[in-house]
């Protein structure tokens, strides 16, 4: 029996008790010739109670955080021994695709002008990033080693992964984890810019680097 039916059944249990005790301070009324009524309980104490006691049987939120990280571990060490590199990457970048869309929402159907194309890549430019032409083509390279990654300042620079969700774990971690991030630049990259982009990332923390850098390639229109 698991703890959540053991607490139920042990509160219908209570349950009964208290209905056997309301019928015995009946008798001894009915004995002593009284017609006071039988005690109530306050109107739904027990679902409440009920509630409380399941939800402080739970599993601590740490214990969940320790057990989802190792299940991401052994999630993308099965996909390195059973799948291809081509596959293992394409999966994870389409996972921080979603992981970009569940933050800020689908992307809206309207481009941006050339003009705000224009703006963004300065913008990249003031922060640190370098836009240059190759091949005819525009290429940035950016890295996100050098800011707060998150409200706590937590920095890559300090040894924490840019991903939320194992910043600081767990330990073994797949470097083939950091095409989720290679996804996720991707689909910011394209709605700003308004254009297909191809990402490649450089350096990761999990790869062994210091910060995590992208070469991001814009088609043009």
């Amino acid at each position: 029996m698991d703890r959540k039916q053991f607490l139920k059944s042990s509160l219908c249990a209570g349950a009964c008790w208290c209905g056997a005790a309301m019928g015995l301070t009946r008798t001894l009324s009915e004995i002593k010739g009284t017609d006071s009524p039988a005690p109530t309980p306050p109107h739904g104490w027990i679902p409440d109670l009920e509630k409380r006691m399941i939800r402080g049987s739970e599993t601590p939120s740490w214990r969940k955080v320790e057990k989802s990280m190792q299940w991401i571990k052994n999630l993308v060490d099965h996909m390195d021994a059973m799948l291809d590199k081509a596959t293992v990457s394409k999966l994870l970048q389409a996972c921080g695709r979603s992981c970009y869309i569940g933050a800020f929402g689908v992307a809206p159907d309207e481009k941006p002008s050339d003009a705000e194309v224009q703006q963004v890549l300065e913008a990249l430019r003031r922060s640190g990033s370098e836009v240059r032409q190759e091949n005819g083509h525009t290429v940035i390279y950016s890295a996100w080693g050098r800011n707060h990654q998150n409200p706590t300042g937590l920095i890559l620079q300090d040894g924490y992964c840019m991903c939320p969700v194992v910043e600081n774990g767990p330990p073994g971690l797949s470097p083939s984890y950091c095409q989720c991030s290679t996804g996720y630049v991707k689909e910011g990259m394209e709605r700003s810019l308004g254009r297909p982009v191809k990402v490649t990332l450089l350096e990761s923390l999990k790869m062994g680097g210091r910060e995590c850098r992208f070469r991001i390639e814009v088609e043009e229109a």
